[in-house]
């Protein structure tokens, strides 16, 4: 009986999330859409490169889950769409980064404005109280997938 409740508990919060991811990926395609030339992980290379401000290519690499030399064919594309930039670092000239040019910035700020609309919408309707329980709930459980590994079953 307890794992019954258990299950349809597991049930109930796996359509939540399932519902506010594709609300999430509407707010991505939407962006998407806006750009017109980027695919999906174009778009997420954008978003990382933002949000990590000047990177280098084995971070890129390492965040994608692909080798460094498929990494740079991707960069080169989107550098030579004017989403992104490669420069020299001021602490080691060697070091080639890449960062956001001022046409990936805009890209970037529209992503980050859709979800912060979006996440504004999300609390709303909650109190205070409701917004800052849900606020330290949510990264309890993004804590608990630290080390999470996904097996099929």
């Amino acid at each position: 009986m307890k794992e019954d409740l258990m299950d349809e508990k597991i049930c109930k919060f796996t359509q939540c999330l399932e519902a506010l991811l594709m609300k999430m990926q509407e707010a991505d395609n939407t962006c998407i859409e806006l750009s017109k030339d980027i695919s999906k992980r174009d778009f997420s290379v954008l978003t990382f490169v933002g949000k990590n401000h000047d990177v280098i290519m084995r971070d890129i690499a390492g965040y994608l889950g692909i080798p460094v030399s498929t990494t740079t064919g991707v960069i080169d594309k989107l550098v030579e769409k004017g989403y992104l930039k490669r420069y020299h670092s001021k602490e080691d000239r060697r070091t080639i980064k890449i960062g956001l040019s001022k046409f990936g910035q805009d890209s970037f700020n529209l992503l980050q404005s859709t979800l912060h609309h979006m996440g504004g919408a999300m609390l709303g309707g909650l109190s205070e109280k409701e917004q800052v329980e849900l606020i330290h709930l949510l990264q309890r459980i993004s804590d608990n997938l630290v080390n999470y590994v996904p097996t099929a079953k």
